[in-house]
This record gives structure tokens, C-alpha cells and sequence, in this order.
């Protein structure tokens, strides 16, 4: 499973969760915190493929998964012009152009996991 992007739906809402409640604990002694999902749509992608090129592109603490025929990024500590950055920047490692991105940010388009991925894949339905 290490060398497998992660690809559970159940998994990517348990993390969203988990860097939620760890954000509001910080946040107690003053840390304010944000982070953004980034979707973008690659149907029929590789996954060797994804991780091979995208994986070098990310933090440590990003976190990627491949469900459904789209790419899905964790950016703890990224607004939502920095998952613009990383969307420009992974579409250019695969060399594609002219795909949407979908980008969520935390807390501003949703305080809790379930709303913030609705509200990713709402984004991904409504183009």
C-alpha cells in the first residue's frame, strides 16, 4: 500500500477530519491555520504514472489520493492561490493544459469534512 496512492473516499474524509480538529486545537494557543483540496480531473490517468510525476512535486506533509478518475490533493497550510499554484504546476509535470481546477479552502467554504468534500465535488458537478 505505500507505493499506491491512496484511493478510499472514507480514508481522504477521515484525514480531512483529523487536520480539522488538529487546526482547532492549535488554535486554542493562537496557531491559525487553513489548508486547501485541490481536484482535478484525470480520467484513465496511470497512477504509477501520478506518483511518479507528481509526488516530487509536493511537501512532506501533502497528502494525494486517485479516487474516481480524479487527483486529489491535501494542502495543509495552503490557500487557495497556493492549490492554484500546485494545479498549474502538476499539470505541467503531466503536460496537459485547459483542465479546470476544483480548489476548496478550510474554514472559508466549509467548517467540517463532509461539507468541505461536498463542497469540492459540488465545484467538479457544477462545470
Amino acid at each position: 500500500m505505500s507505493d499506491k496512492i491512496l484511493g478510499y473516499k472514507e480514508l481522504l474524509k477521515a484525514l480531512v477530519e483529523y487536520h480539522i480538529h488538529f487546526i482547532k486545537r492549535l488554535s486554542r494557543d493562537g496557531y491559525d491555520q487553513i489548508f486547501s483540496l485541490l481536484l482535478i480531473p484525470l480520467p484513465g490517468e496511470d497512477e504509477q504514472r501520478l506518483r511518479e510525476l507528481v509526488y516530487p512535486l509536493l511537501r512532506e506533509s501533502d497528502r494525494l489520493f486517485y479516487i474516481e478518475g480524479n487527483l486529489i490533493a491535501l494542502l495543509p497550510g495552503t490557500d487557495w492561490n497556493g492549490a492554484q499554484k500546485v494545479h498549474e504546476t502538476i499539470l505541467e509535470a503531466l503536460g496537459k493544459s485547459g483542465i479546470e481546477d476544483c480548489v476548496v479552502e478550510y474554514p472559508t467554504d466549509a467548517d467540517d469534512a463532509f461539507r468541505l468534500i461536498s463542497a469540492l465535488y459540488a465545484k467538479l458537478d457544477s462545470r
